[in-house]
């Protein structure tokens, strides 16, 4: 997957500026990479560029913004926010950008990194980060990635996994954005009220199908710690975690956890999601008849491209799992 994603290029790009993105000139040429001078990358419009974290986030900022802006995922799909890093190409376009949008409450680290922290600060790029805008539910989990520490205990980050949360972000959205642009103030209104008509019939629309699913099968194996807001909203409870630590390997004892929770509950479906490698999955598949299914958190596939997409993806495997047999 290509590491530039093909957005219009933006403002003039100076020598000055190139250096202070990139915090070394060095490091552009040593990724091959030719050092820009004056004019080099033009802009092919004059609507403002909108650099926004993951793709789940960036199709949501883009339904606020319309066509007033140019919105574009910093993070590529198929990509795991929690240990993504952002290449020189990475770094150079976000210092292009009028502005940087990312939920924040530590669901991408590097976003605190030094070379993206000063980079995005020497350029004077604002930044929005949309926990600090919402309530958060509360974990009392610290997941240590080896590199970096997932204090959810500031709050769970993976809000939009109810639509209700989503609505919350939409007038954050608008009020960031009519700064950026305040000629298109009235447009990014419109825009949220369009949308969040769209998030409220997805949310009735959701509650409904899902009751198609007995309570007492409305239980989750997940592979990702990430279903807090969802479940709390459609009634359902995380029993198994596959991987707390994704950068870490499952162990004997965590697998033979999961096979008990299996057995005690008769849940025999796992839910994997697109972007982690599923093999470790295999002894369960083989000693416990488990299913392997799928369910998507922090990013797109080919053929799940929106949030409302990705929501109703989430509602068919569920109930076609774990609906009434």
């Amino acid at each position: 997957m290509p590491e530039l994603s093909p957005y219009p290029a933006r403002p003039v790009i100076t020598r000055r500026r190139f250096a202070a993105a990139s915090g070394s000139i060095a490091a552009f040429l040593a990724a091959g990479l030719p050092v820009p001078g004056p004019g080099d990358a033009l802009a092919q419009d004059d609507r403002p560029l909108v650099a926004v974290s993951t793709p789940v986030l960036a199709d949501i900022a883009a339904q606020v913004a319309g066509n007033r802006a140019e919105v574009y995922p910093v993070i590529p799909s198929m990509a795991d926010p929690h240990t993504w890093e952002p290449s020189p190409r990475d770094v150079l376009r976000v210092t292009e950008s009028a502005t940087f949008i990312s939920m924040g409450a530590s669901l991408e680290p590097f976003v605190e990194a030094g070379g993206w922290r000063r980079a995005v600060a020497d350029a004077g790029i604002p930044q929005l980060v949309l926990a600090d805008h919402m309530e958060l539910i509360a974990v009392d989990k610290v997941i240590d990635h080896g590199d970096h520490v997932h204090d959810l205990r500031e709050g769970d980050p993976h809000v939009w996994l109810d639509p209700r949360k989503v609505l919350e972000m939409l007038p954050v959205l608008v009020a960031h954005l009519s700064r950026v642009d305040p000629d298109g103030a009235s447009a990014f209104a419109a825009n949220a009220d369009a949308y969040a008509g769209e998030l409220e019939a997805l949310d009735a629309e959701l509650e409904s199908d899902f009751a198609a699913i007995p309570v007492d099968r409305r239980h989750l194996i997940v592979f990702h710690d990430a279903y807090t807001y969802f479940a709390a909203r459609y009634g359902f409870e995380v029993i198994g975690i596959v991987l707390p630590n994704p950068n870490t390997e499952v162990s004997a004892g965590e697998l033979a956890e999961l096979q008990e929770t299996i057995e005690e509950t008769g849940i025999n479906v796992v839910f994997a999601e697109p972007q982690f490698n599923t093999d470790v999955l295999s002894v369960l598949v083989e000693e416990n008849g488990v299913v392997i299914a799928e369910l998507m958190t922090d990013t797109f596939t080919d053929d799940v491209t929106t949030y409302l997409d990705l929501m109703r993806f989430n509602r068919d495997s569920l109930v076609a799992h774990l609906g009434a047999v």
